[in-house]
């Protein structure tokens, strides 16, 4: 019997979580699937018009906006566990673009670059409106259709990706990616071009 009570609280608890999650965003479908990494995060003045999900998202990292920063993820999209969107300006991901796991994407530097502005934050309580994004460089990033970013991939400020394009897993990226490309390494370079024209392998029945 306690066990049975257990599992319908958490059950309860799951229920709760996701309608706080969903309460911060704003969905233009019904079927969205959530789990234990899923969260959001609006801060300085962002509101759930800020963040919007396409149809049929898959939205399983954390997503977090300040000063009225945009993530707008396509349809049929999806982010993996542990990975992090964070926006102070805009980030901008394509429908069907896939995201793996333990992915950093971010359109601004977190921080002032300035010395004495770094200093002065330093003295300061974890809290204090000089650590918010608004006091950071920033630029969008935009992610386009049918990508594919593998798992710990970083994806820094003003970056633009193109439609079909692969990241390998573990590259970091601080300049764009054309369409129908492969980037790797740290700093990420294009390792392979046209990949539109390499041979299928599914055969559509």
């Amino acid at each position: 019997m306690i066990g049975i009570i257990k599992k319908l609280l958490l059950l309860f608890l799951k229920k709760l979580r996701i309608i706080e999650i969903k309460d911060k965003m704003t969905m233009k479908g019904n079927s969205y699937l959530f789990n234990r990494y899923s969260a959001v995060t609006l801060a300085d003045g962002s509101t759930k018009e800020d963040i919007i999900l396409g149809v049929r998202v898959r939205m399983y990292g954390h997503l977090s906006s300040q000063n009225r920063g945009k993530i707008i993820f396509g349809d049929y999209s999806q982010i993996g566990d542990n990975s992090m969107v964070a926006a102070v300006k805009s980030v901008t991901i394509g429908d069907y673009t896939a995201i793996g796991d333990d992915v950093l994407i971010t359109d601004n530097n977190s921080h002032s670059i300035n010395p004495e502005d770094r200093l002065l934050m330093r003295t300061k309580a974890e809290d204090h409106p000089y650590r918010l994004w608004r006091y950071s460089d920033s630029k969008p990033v935009v992610i386009g259709r049918n990508v594919w970013v593998g798992s710990k991939v970083r994806i820094n400020k003003g970056v633009t990706i193109g439609d079909n394009s692969i990241i390998a897993a573990s590259a970091v990226l601080t300049k764009d990616v054309p369409p129908n490309s492969i980037a790797a390494g740290n700093p990420a370079r294009i390792v392979k071009t046209d990949i539109d024209k390499s041979p299928r392998l599914i055969k559509e029945s």
